[in-house]
């Protein structure tokens, strides 16, 4: 019988050993069919995702009890690296959404292709090689681990935006996107190594696995003990910053925007926390770590609501659906940050899982309105495909009412957060998170009305939606309805940290001031793109006495179409202008170096190791220079 460590190396390499599998057929058979691709890939991602529900179940069983196994890689000036996987309560559940997530990606994509007829086997190559990178980066069992396979899901997310390599647009989009995540790779190298250098300075460490995560609490506090303050709280602030660019978080939000020439179902794996949460998945990470440097988490705080309230005004405004759906993305995954720099580590994890789950179903459910209605991305130009396609219209439903908090999924931890907020007395930010929760449900309901409802306005024929991509979304729709009273009920089984931040009794009117705010939200999209209300005849006496005493039509244009357009426009302004910032930090190196030498004087501070650290900073910052000098905002 094997055992389960053998079982999750083999669930980890079975996505590589497909791909392989996949190039030799491509090579050697020229005109290999596409279902043969198909049901290979399919295949293995559900063995894969098998292998996951075991691991999940056995850690989950023992309650506990952690996994690892290291394997040593090379050994570097008396420094071991080590190739490992490490299974707790956190990896494994990540790891069962891997391998959900990748088999609906498998399932979803075939009719895709089939309507595109090109790149069928490429696809699903690439499709396998980011499953395997997601697998290694979720279970690595180091730091140094985690940060290669993060720069290899770089270059995955790389040859899919530039999948469609003929158009000169996916080409200049992916060079941008690739330099984009170089730049937060380059910051977690250079955190990375100087955190190896100075956490094996102490004798105690010497038997420890290099960066293990196993020990990153204990490894925190040597370094802690062994540096003075400033250089922890700058090794703690580079992981943050490579953290927050990664995750496509303030001033970096469009980054992510430049996946829209990659297939739409690749396009939605990138948008899934398997892929575009892996910046707070690390901070997840080193959550012990970073617990030790002061205004670390006000950082990640205060990013995090900026981004989420951003991504939400330009939302508002957005016609696209690929670009909808990056936007409120984005949103949400800053309000992942933000409730991360409150520290509350349960909650945190719980938002990110069922809001990703949700964005998921809705990303997929406008992926088949994209193909039934002959790839038209513009909502203009849709409408009434409820009557057309049910199913879709459903299925979207489902997504928004859980992303807005209504019920399902999303019910759960948006009302532990408003409650943690309640409790932590953070008047402003519960203010602003009910806030983004009005915004949040009127751009979903928005884009309902404006695709499902009304007449069709489409000049192409609508299709049926095939029923592998129903049963796909239908994959999907199960954890989006279920997935969060499950893990509000059982919560203490499936993460190891679940008594931190627990509400035992949630405050009643926090929550009805929740529900008033999604209800608002939702009464504002109607009123306005469903049963045009506001510009009706009807109340065209009201409206002449609103508007001659108590200006509404001009708050009313003010709120819908000049304040987003504002907001983008301060956001654009920023991002200009943010390249004068870097400028000026490039000139602080002389005064950064100046410090050092001071500091060398007292012997604290290894000069050749510690200027390497400073030109691989220095390189980084030229690369975020770089990335704006490209043009990526435009």
């Amino acid at each position: 019988m094997i055992d389960i460590v053998s079982l999750v190396y083999l669930m980890v390499c079975t996505p590589l050993i497909c791909a392989v599998l996949l190039l030799i057929f491509k090579l050697i058979f020229k005109n290999i069919p596409d279902y043969i691709n198909f049901a290979a890939s399919t295949f293995l991602s559900l063995c894969s995702l098998s292998s996951s529900v075991l691991l999940f179940e056995y850690v989950i069983t023992y309650q506990g009890y952690t996994l690892e196994s290291n394997y040593p890689i090379c050994v570097i000036q008396n420094i071991p690296l080590y190739f490992g996987i490490y299974a707790d309560n956190l990896t494994s559940l990540f790891a069962l959404l891997v391998g959900g997530f990748f088999l609906v990606a498998n399932i979803f994509s075939y009719k895709y292709l089939r309507q595109n007829r090109q790149g069928f086997a490429r696809f699903y190559i690439y499709l396998n090689l980011l499953q395997f990178f997601s697998f290694c980066f979720f279970l690595s069992s180091n730091l140094i681990q985690s940060v290669v396979f993060m720069m290899a899901t770089s270059l995955a997310c790389y040859l899919f935006a530039n999948f469609y390599f003929q158009k000169p647009h996916a080409q200049n989009s992916s060079k941008k996107l690739f330099m984009a995540d170089l730049t937060g790779d380059f910051i977690l190298i250079s955190a990375s190594v100087a955190f190896l250098f100075f956490s094996t300075l102490v004798p105690d460490t010497a038997n420890m696995p290099t960066l293990g995560f196993n020990n990153i609490n204990s490894l925190g506090l040597y370094s802690f003990a062994s540096l003075n303050p400033f250089m922890f709280a700058f090794i703690c602030v580079l992981f943050v910053i490579g953290a927050i660019i990664k995750s496509s978080q303030f001033p970096f939000m469009s980054k992510i925007t430049l996946c829209a020439d990659a297939p739409n179902p690749a396009f939605s794996v990138i948008l899934s926390p398997v892929v575009l949460a892996q910046g707070v998945f690390l901070l997840y990470r080193l959550y012990p770590l970073l617990n030790l440097a002061e205004g670390t988490f006000e950082i990640v705080k205060i990013i995090g609501i900026i981004t989420a309230i951003l991504a939400c005004a330009i939302a508002l405004r957005e016609n696209s659906l690929k670009q909808f759906c990056s936007w409120m993305t984005i949103s949400q995954v800053g309000i992942v940050m933000c409730t991360l720099g409150f520290k509350m580590y349960e909650t945190s994890v719980f938002y990110l899982i069922c809001s990703g789950l949700a964005t998921t179903l809705i990303c997929y459910s406008l992926d088949c309105v994209s193909y039934c209605s002959g790839s038209q991305e513009n909502i203009r130009f849709l409408g009434g495909l409820r009557e057309k396609s049910p199913f879709l219209a459903v299925s979207y439903i489902l997504g928004a009412l859980s992303l807005s908090g209504l019920l399902f999924s999303g019910f759960y931890p948006k009302t532990e957060l408003i409650n943690n907020l309640a409790v932590e007395k953070s008047s402003i930010y519960a203010s602003l998170f009910l806030i983004i929760l009005l915004m949040s449900t009127f751009y979903l309901f928005r884009v309902y009305f404006r695709v499902f409802e009304g007449g069709y306005r489409g000049s192409y024929e609508v299709q049926k939606t095939s029923k592998l991509m129903k049963f796909a979304i239908l994959l999907l729709c199960i954890p989006v309805v279920f997935f969060g009273l499950i893990f509000a009920k059982y919560s203490g089984a499936f993460l190891s940290f679940s008594s931190l931040n627990k509400v035992s009794t949630p405050d009643f009117f926090v929550n009805v001031f929740a529900f008033i705010a999604s209800i608002f939200g939702y009464y504002l999209a109607y009123n306005i793109y469903f049963t045009k209300r506001i510009n009706s005849l009807r109340v065209r006496f009201l409206r002449r006495i609103a508007t001659e005493h108590f200006w509404c039509d001009y708050f009313i244009d003010f709120l819908f179409e000049k304040l987003p357009l504002f907001v983008a426009k301060i956001l654009l302004f920023f991002e200009k202008y943010l390249i004068g910032i870097l400028y000026t930090l490039v000139k602080l190196k002389i005064k950064i170096i100046s410090f050092v030498k001071e500091k060398l004087e007292t012997n604290n501070i290894n000069s050749e190791f510690f200027t390497l650290v400073l030109w691989m900073f220095l390189i980084a910052l030229i690369f975020v220079i770089l990335y704006f000098k490209t043009g990526v905002i435009n």
